[in-house]
Formats: C-alpha cells, sequence, structure tokens
C-alpha cells in the first residue's frame, strides 16, 4: 500500500511539474497578459509546436511575462543577437576588418617587383560588395588595389598576385547547414578573404505554362566559370519562387531545381560561390594584367595555409579598412546577411582567441554573456547566424541579452539595426497602421516550421521593454503564423503595460 502511495505521489509531483512548464508564468504580469498569451498557444495550429516567450523591463531586468522561457528552442536569425551583440561588446563599435596588401621580393629603382605581390585576408565580408555607398563594389575594389600597389613604388610585377587567406580557417559551410541552403547566396561560405559578398546572380526566364522549361539568359559576375545543371521548370501561376541551387561535383559545377512561376519578364535567382578566393584572385590578376602590372592575368594562387608557400621577404605596404563594425552590425540584423554574421563571429575568436574559427568566436561569444551574468546553460551554437539546425537559444537568455545591449553605449545604433514594425526590412508588413507601428524594433528569424521575434518596445510609463518569442513546429501557412503572431505583439505591447 505505502508503495502504490509513493508511486502515485511521484507521478502527481511530475504532472504537476510538466503542467506549470505549460502554464504561463507571470512576475507582476501586466493585467491581461496571461489571456492574450493563452489564446495564441491554443490555437489549433500551434498544436504540436514548440512555443518560448520572455518579456522583461530592460532596463532593471525585472520579469513581466513568460511561458516556457528556460526550453531551448532553434531561433533562426534571431541568433544573430548573440553574435553581434558580443561582437561589439568585445571588439567595440569602430572595430574594422583589415585586408593587407604587399610584396615578396625586392623593388628595383625603376619600380619593378621581383617577386609577388601578396594580398592577405582579413575576413572583411563587404569587399566588393555593391551594398555600400562608398565606392566598393567590385570594380572600385579592383581600382583601389591598383593604386594601392602604385603607392609601394611598384609599376611592374615580375612574379605571381597571392591572395593570402589563412586569417580564418576554412570557408567552407558549417557542417550542419542543410544541403538545399549552402548552394544559395544565404548559404555562402566565410573566407579569410571575401567578394560581392560570395554570391553570384543567375538570370532565367520562365516559360509562359506550368511545365515549360526555365531559360538560363545569363550569370554574372564574370570572370566566374560556372557549369549549370538546369533542372527548372515553370510553375503553377502564383507560385513564386521555388527555386534551389545545389553544389555540384566540383568547384564550377551547379545544379538549378525547382520552379518558378510563369512570367513575361526575366528573372533572378542568386547563388553562393563555390570558391570565392580563388575567383577574387582570378578577378584582380586579369585588373592587374589589364594595368599593366602583371605580366600574364594567369599568374596568380591562393594560399590557404596548406600549400607550403612562404614569404622570406614579405613587407606590408598599404591596407583596405572596411566599415565600422557597427555599420556591419546594421547590415548583418536589418538585412539579416548570414556571411556578415559568419565573419564577425570568427573574427571575434581571432581577436580574442587568435583563432579564426566558428569554435573559436563561439567560445568567445559565450564568455562574454556570462561576464554579463547571463546564463547559458543549454544555449547552443554551431554557426554565427542561426542557419544550422542544431543551434539552441532560449527565450529569456535572449532577452537577457537584450537587456545587457539595452545599457550599452551603443545601443541606440544596435537599435537601429533592428527591422521596425510598419516601417523596414521584415517588418514592413507587421503591424502597419497598428499601435507598434514605427514603434516595435525586431529581429526575425524565419526557416522551415520556424518563426522567431525578438528586440524592444516601450511601455506606457516610458520604459524599454525586451521580448523574445520562438515557435517551432507550427502547423499552418507562413500567411497564418504571421497574422497570429502579428494580433499577438499587438496586445502584448497594448495590454496594460
Amino acid at each position: 500500500m505505502f508503495k502504490r502511495i509513493f508511486i502515485l505521489s511521484i507521478f502527481i509531483a511530475v504532472y504537476a511539474s510538466h503542467c506549470q512548464a505549460q502554464r504561463p508564468q507571470t512576475h507582476s504580469s501586466p493585467k491581461g497578459m496571461a489571456n492574450v498569451f493563452n489564446a495564441f498557444v491554443t490555437d489549433k495550429a500551434l498544436k504540436n509546436a514548440s512555443v518560448g516567450f520572455c518579456m522583461m523591463d530592460a532596463t532593471d531586468g525585472k520579469t513581466l511575462f513568460t511561458y516556457n522561457d528556460s526550453v531551448a528552442l532553434a531561433p533562426a536569425s534571431c541568433l544573430k543577437i548573440a553574435t553581434t551583440g558580443a561582437a561589439l561588446g568585445l571588439l567595440g563599435s569602430n572595430y574594422r576588418f583589415s585586408t593587407k596588401i604587399g610584396y615578396d621580393g625586392l623593388v628595383d629603382s625603376v619600380g619593378v617587383l621581383h617577386g609577388d605581390i601578396i594580398i592577405k585576408g582579413g575576413g572583411d565580408p563587404t569587399l566588393g560588395s555593391d551594398r555600400w555607398n562608398d565606392g566598393s563594389k567590385m570594380t572600385d575594389m579592383a581600382a583601389l588595389v591598383i593604386k594601392k600597389i602604385g603607392y609601394a613604388g611598384i609599376k611592374t610585377i615580375t612574379g605571381k598576385l597571392v591572395i593570402d587567406i589563412t586569417h580564418f580557417d576554412n570557408g567552407y559551410c558549417c557542417r550542419s547547414w542543410a544541403c538545399d541552403d549552402t548552394g544559395n547566396y544565404f548559404g555562402a561560405g566565410a573566407f579569410g578573404f571575401n567578394i560581392n559578398e560570395n554570391k553570384y546572380d543567375v538570370k532565367l526566364q520562365a516559360g509562359n505554362r506550368p511545365g515549360d522549361s526555365v531559360k538560363i539568359i545569363s550569370y554574372s559576375p564574370e570572370p566566374l566559370h560556372l557549369h549549370f545543371d538546369n533542372r527548372l521548370v515553370t510553375g503553377l501561376p502564383y507560385s513564386g519562387d521555388l527555386s534551389n541551387i545545389y553544389p555540384g561535383a566540383n568547384d564550377s559545377s551547379m545544379c538549378l531545381d525547382g520552379s518558378i512561376q510563369p512570367s513575361d519578364k526575366p528573372f533572378t535567382i542568386k547563388g553562393a560561390m563555390p570558391n570565392p578566393p580563388a575567383f577574387a584572385a582570378k578577378y584582380l590578376a586579369e585588373k592587374l594584367y589589364g594595368s599593366g602590372l602583371l605580366n600574364s592575368k594567369n599568374n596568380w594562387q591562393v594560399n590557404n595555409g596548406c600549400n607550403g608557400i612562404t614569404y622570406p621577404s614579405l613587407k606590408f605596404t598599404q591596407s583596405i579598412e572596411s566599415p565600422e563594425l557597427m555599420d556591419i552590425v546594421h547590415y548583418t540584423n536589418l538585412n539579416s546577411i548570414n556571411l556578415y554574421a559568419e565573419c564577425i563571429l570568427k573574427e571575434t575568436g581571432k581577436v580574442m582567441n587568435e583563432l579564426g574559427t566558428r569554435n573559436s568566436g563561439i567560445h568567445a561569444v559565450k564568455n562574454y554573456w556570462r561576464t554579463y551574468g547571463v546564463d547559458t546553460t543549454g544555449l547552443y551554437m554551431e554557426d554565427g547566424c542561426g542557419l544550422a539546425k542544431n543551434d539552441r537559444i532560449s527565450t529569456r537568455q535572449i532577452c537577457n541579452m537584450l537587456s545587457v545591449i539595452s545599457k550599452q553605449q551603443h545601443f541606440p545604433q544596435f537599435l537601429n539595426s533592428l527591422a521596425v514594425a510598419g516601417q523596414s526590412s521584415a517588418m514592413k508588413s507587421m503591424g502597419k497602421g497598428t499601435a507598434i507601428d514605427g514603434k516595435m524594433y525586431c529581429k526575425t528569424g524565419h526557416i522551415n516550421g520556424i518563426r522567431a521575434y525578438c528586440g524592444y518596445f516601450k511601455n506606457k510609463a516610458g520604459r524599454w521593454v525586451c521580448f523574445s518569442l520562438i515557435v517551432n513546429n507550427y502547423t499552418c501557412s507562413s500567411k497564418e503564423i504571421h497574422d497570429a503572431i502579428e494580433k499577438l505583439l499587438i496586445r502584448l505591447a497594448t495590454t496594460g503595460n
């Protein structure tokens, strides 16, 4: 009899604990908050979903409302908050990536370099990108390299152009990135030398009827030489872009699969360069040859640290500096650029631990948050951008990070890196014309079956409130989950706060 009572008491305790974990936990909860959140989590579309939520006063860290806030969930791009927030704290908002230009050999009295030009990459993800207004696109970058070489008094190069990428480890994608991500621009690898955000464009022409073949019109940039196994077909009307790019058997082979909707106009998709340093070396060698500096456009090489290249008389005389880290973080968060996040992560590891690897960066990021009292138990990072399928973080951890950031000197700039409800980027269609329009700042995350939102808004007392919502494994359409989350955010931001 005693044994039965004992077992029954254990069962009741476990059941009660489970119910408590599934029930909203409130601490000085605004009136009506529990009802608002219950209406959200009991929606039939979330029947099989895992949901975590946390909301706190950013200034004093006081918890306002929680639901499964300690459960570690897949955050998608909201993981960028952990990466960018730590990097700003460790490196400083004015930090810049540096690409060094030098030579190995001797320069004679008439400007002939008897040796090689060495360009040592510093992991700068912005080189050659047309996203910036300071003339950093590929043609301008090449012109700047030529000018910098001229500053060293070099007029002719007898040797070769060497791109050194040893600042970071290999730039290949994270081990748990999905195969159907790694061929697309958002799955580009982070190398010691990057160019044009390591992406290329493919211009396509769909047919007029479902099932028609899709033609490749062109691809750029040149001189990227790729071979495409084109399996794309024309899809149903209004089906949108359902295309995918998969890596092929080698660096020049790519597979196009899926469909795009019927259209009379060309449509462009973006892929990830398979070997950005080699492309950069080839591109720059052609420009140096065209300017008369290099005696052959094929005279280039990439040093990856494994091919035995040494520089017995290396001299660095010039450098190309990136925009400031805060400006790079702005685009990283606002436009959710995975390459930027990965380069920031590796650079943080390089500076803090002298290793430009993901693991080194992750170690530095976790240590940073721990120094500010953030409990990182259960935080699992395989990358810095949130694309890895094994990334896990709790909504409380995100809220604690956001609270820490709100007290930093760079908070106003960081806030500006987040999308604004009803106004910009991924939040442009969220809450437009409502009480949160222009007043809620969010980092969003979206992968199949995952929706995440985190950020800030001001309550009625004028105090900053930070929040984090993660939904995994929802079963409704994208529009339905968007509408449900929109309704939730509006009501949470206006209910009794």
